[in-house]
């Protein structure tokens, strides 16, 4: 996934994580609508029904050839303000945590940390 995607990962604070997969809160003003990209290896696809977002190719879905070279799997959905995301491996967009119940204990410990804290970037 790149960082042309609809959700900015910076501004989402975990709720809860385990190793590359995460839950977290989007408390922005454009957290309106829905939004998600799914991909295999170098086949993605994504949607969007957002407030003022570019038409994709068919409607509000659009497959997508990238060979970032990331990460073998890659999911990521938005609905209003929440978050889910996971990668398999982990990626500059899932970073590795261990977080229960909105506190964090790896790889940094804290309560609703935000996701940029603990980002490589």
């Amino acid at each position: 996934m790149g960082g042309d995607d609809a959700i900015d990962e910076e501004r989402v604070t975990l709720c809860c994580a385990l190793c590359c997969a995460n839950c977290g809160f989007y408390g922005t003003e454009d957290c309106c609508g829905c939004s998600g990209k799914g991909g295999l290896c170098c086949l993605n696809c994504e949607f969007c029904c957002k407030p003022g977002a570019p038409c994709l190719p068919c409607c509000c879905c659009g497959p997508k050839i990238e060979c970032d070279g990331c990460s073998c799997l890659n999911v990521q959905a938005h609905c209003c303000c929440c978050v889910a995301t996971a990668a398999l491996p982990c990626n500059d967009e899932v970073p590795l945590a261990v977080t229960i119940l909105g506190c964090t204990i790896f790889p940094k410990c804290g309560c609703c940390v935000p996701m940029k804290e603990i980002m490589d970037r």
